[in-house]
């Protein structure tokens, strides 16, 4: 006998229940991870429990963020994305002239002894404006260009009157990742740039290399950019050339990355246990940050490993299942790029561990430790949610109004189709 099929709202109801227990594992993790890589720290730094007590509080603050996110509408959110320009565009210039310096780079802005890192609201503000900006073209079922001639520009006003028009989610994503890359941070200037891109890309964008020069000399113009971006800091070409073999230098440049690699050898299977790897003992650089991965894989052992990589790879298929079940184009292209936001940190990140990628600073999302990060982290998790119940509350209002009226009894039908005398 042939299955019934699951109804939508079936599908992204479970969809919703298992994303929500994807987050919450990822978050229980992390805070345990953080804590076994960082209760060894140094007497007169920090307390043994200071890093958990923080991880906590931060916690809390990304759940009260993300109830907000979560209770209201995300379709409400466009309309306050000039504002959250504004303040973004502020803040990445404010940390310029006045951020706090922590091992050679100006990232942080401290009010009140509270630190926050501009960065991350970069990456959701150019999250937001792409899916606000790209919408329109997929509601009207238009080509999506990256740069296009405007052959029409003498009937248009303002900016529209430019002769050569770039998309403007690329020329956000572009302003807030030059202000990233001189702090420096060219791991995160990466992912804000990258995002918006990929979304576009995925969206149906149209380069048109062969029938647009300035698509070509764009395409060419990024290569260049991405070179001049290495080659302007030295240590950005020494981990380049440091990632390419990083045994010949395991004594230098090559040291975080082999002792990286170490720590997840060691692990084995099942792993040294929760507490008890030697890499966090001063072995492994940013061992609960940016190398959080290699300590999990050092005392969780591969199953561990494979656990979370399976939590990531869930949110990355349900996730890509609610954009192809939302309705609304603007919850498609926002729950694309948080999909984006969450799938692409985390495989840089782990193929950073690994040796895959060079190191370039991305953290792992819930699993390495950072404030603004997992606030923020929280709250797009509850905005994808949002986006999920939001469009199971349509989907089951669609089908109760698509439910056919039933007769009372098989007597009174009758009686309908088969009257006397006709």
């Amino acid at each position: 006998m042939k299955r019934k099929s699951k109804s939508k709202s079936k599908r992204l109801q479970q969809y919703f229940f298992w994303l929500l227990v994807s987050f919450a594992l990822l978050i229980v993790i992390g805070t345990v991870n953080v804590y076994s890589a960082t209760f060894v720290t140094a007497p007169g730094k920090v307390s043994m429990h200071g890093y958990l007590y923080k991880q906590l509080g931060l916690i809390a603050g990304g759940i009260v963020g993300g109830f907000f996110a979560y209770y209201s509408s995300y379709k409400n959110i466009r309309r306050f994305v000039g504002v959250l320009i504004i303040v973004t565009f502020i803040c990445l210039v404010i940390v310029l002239g006045a951020g706090v310096v922590v091992k050679g780079a100006r990232r942080w802005i401290a009010i009140a002894g509270i630190t926050f890192q501009p960065s991350e609201f970069a990456k959701i503000t150019g999250i937001i404006f792409s899916a606000k900006v790209i919408a329109p073209s997929l509601d009207k079922v238009e080509k999506i260009r990256l740069i296009w001639i405007n052959k029409k520009s003498h009937h248009c006003k303002g900016w529209k009157k430019l002769p050569i028009l770039v998309h403007p989610a690329i020329i956000l994503s572009f302003s807030m990742a030059f202000f990233v890359m001189i702090q420096p941070d060219a791991g995160t200037a990466m992912v804000i740039l990258g995002i918006p891109i990929c979304m576009l890309w995925i969206s149906g964008m149209v380069v048109g290399i062969k029938k647009s020069p300035f698509s070509l000399a764009a395409f060419v113009g990024g290569i260049i950019c991405i070179a001049a971006a290495i080659a302007s800091e030295g240590y950005r070409m020494k981990r380049l050339v440091s990632w390419i073999d990083p045994w010949k230098y395991q004594a230098t440049l090559g040291y975080q990355a082999t002792q990286s690699f170490i720590a997840i050898g060691s692990g084995g299977v099942f792993g040294q246990g929760v507490g008890n790897g030697i890499s966090k003992f001063n072995y492994l650089p940013e061992a609960h940050t940016d190398f959080a991965f290699a300590i999990l894989a050092q005392e969780w052992g591969i199953f561990g490993s494979i656990l979370v990589i399976s939590l990531f790879a869930i949110i990355l298929i349900l996730g890509f299942r609610i954009v192809f079940y939302c309705r609304d184009s603007f919850g498609k292209l926002l729950a694309l790029g948080i999909v984006l936001y969450f799938s692409g940190q985390g495989i840089i990140n782990i193929g950073m561990n690994c040796g895959i990628f060079p190191v370039i600073g991305v953290p792992l999302p819930f699993i390495s430790y950072g404030g603004t990060s997992l606030v923020m982290n929280i709250v797009m998790a509850a905005l994808l949610l949002n986006v999920c119940h939001q469009s199971y509350e349509a989907e089951l209002k669609l089908e109760r109004e698509a439910v056919k009226p039933v007769f009372t009894s098989l007597r009174r039908e009758t009686q309908s189709r088969f009257i006397p005398g006709k």
